[in-house]
């Protein structure tokens, strides 16, 4: 199974048979078989040995994947000059930021807005102990202007949600169609191993993909394969309670639904990152690779507008990159700049993959640059 791969050290090796032994151990109390959500969320979240909780190096050459903050500063420019007016229109602005890697991003955006302003207050949520001392450490010279949080504010606060590569990453329930209904997909194991398996019918996920069919007007084909997020609408829900006024900027790689569910994408969306190899074996070097899945971005709108909250603009990186201001003055760039932004904004890259929503909540103006592709949620 691993034979194409390059092997972990020894340590990592260690942690990745630890988090095999606890995942093992809930299979057996459930009676052999767990759902392939609750398996991502272990694979990943799981304290002091998934993949985002543990200590492996995820970003950068060393790493597992390139975010595209990592890529070039542009990404992080333009960006800042997005939530600018947006935080002009509230008394006390400041900025979250939901998970933020190597703190590359939140680097960038700081030095391009104390270009023209005072730095707002800047928070950072961190799961992982390693990145946050990594950030930390990037972040030092911006001293109390920058601080981190274990959870959630307990209080309504006036600001800018940024999620740069996160929904990707939270859990989905993998389903089939069987005899024209939805069984879930989990997680057994075979030959000792763990494998795919079906389990038995899930009322909650039926329920859930029986609207998906009625939102798209037709039934999902025998066999198709493919995932939904049962938890994403809580999760809007529990961020937009504690924005008060503000906006919310999501980034990452997905499709509207029609396109997500459509007949020919009958495998579903799951794809992992091991050593900068993309694959589709969920199973390999449990905590050591990262698990995704590419976002529907109906989805949050649909929980967005559920969660009171304005869907205030929706387009592609490569639209929203070639339209912003940061890329109108940068003048004479080298040719790391032209390579990284040529990976931003081609369509063959990451420029069509990827999207960003705008999401917002009591603001006078709120949009995105570039084309507005709304009516395609």
């Amino acid at each position: 199974m691993t034979t194409d791969f390059p092997q972990p050290t020894d340590e990592a090796l260690g942690f990745s048979r630890a988090l095999d032994k606890r995942i093992r151990e809930e299979m057996d109390d459930a009676g052999g078989w767990i759902g392939f959500e609750r398996y991502m969320e272990l694979a990943l979240y799981e304290p002091g040995l998934g993949y985002y909780s543990g200590g492996s190096t995820k970003f950068g050459p060393a790493g597992d994947f390139v975010t595209a903050p990592e890529l070039s500063g542009l990404f992080g420019s333009a960006l800042a000059d997005q939530v600018a007016p947006l935080l002009s229109q509230l008394e006390k602005p400041l900025i979250l930021e939901l998970g933020a890697g190597t703190g590359t991003l939140a680097a960038d955006i700081l030095e391009s807005l104390s270009k023209t302003q005072a730095p707002p207050q800047y928070w950072i949520l961190e799961l992982s102990a390693d990145l946050r001392r990594r950030q930390q450490s990037r972040l030092s010279s911006y001293g109390d202007n920058v601080c981190w949080l274990d959870r959630l504010p307990d209080q309504p606060f006036e600001g800018v949600i940024l999620a740069n590569e996160v929904v990707d990453a939270l859990p989905v329930s993998c389903f089939i169609k069987r005899a024209n209904a939805a069984f879930p997909l989990g997680v057994r194991l075979v030959d000792g191993d763990f494998a795919w398996a079906e389990g038995d019918s899930d009322p909650r996920l039926s329920e859930a993909v029986e609207l998906l069919e009625a939102s798209l007007g037709y039934t999902l084909p025998e066999g198709f394969r493919s995932e939904i997020r049962l938890g994403l609408s809580a999760w809007i829900q529990t961020l937009s309670a504690v924005m008060a006024r503000g906006a919310m900027l999501i980034v990452d790689y997905g499709l509207v639904r029609r396109e997500y569910y459509h007949a020919d994408r009958n495998q579903g969306t799951l794809l992992c990152h091991y050593k900068h190899l993309a694959h589709a074996n969920p199973f390999l070097y449990p905590g050591l690779q990262d698990i995704g899945a590419w976002v529907d971005f109906s989805a949050v709108a649909d929980a967005a507008v559920g969660a009171d909250a304005e869907v205030s603009g929706f387009t592609t990186q490569t639209q929203f990159l070639l339209e912003s201001e940061a890329l109108r003055q940068l003048s004479m760039p080298s040719l790391g700049q032209l390579q990284g932004l040529k990976t931003l904004v081609l369509p063959g890259e990451m420029g069509e993959r990827f999207k960003l929503i705008l999401l917002s909540r009591g603001l006078r103006e709120a949009e995105l640059p570039g084309r507005d592709f709304r009516d395609r949620l």
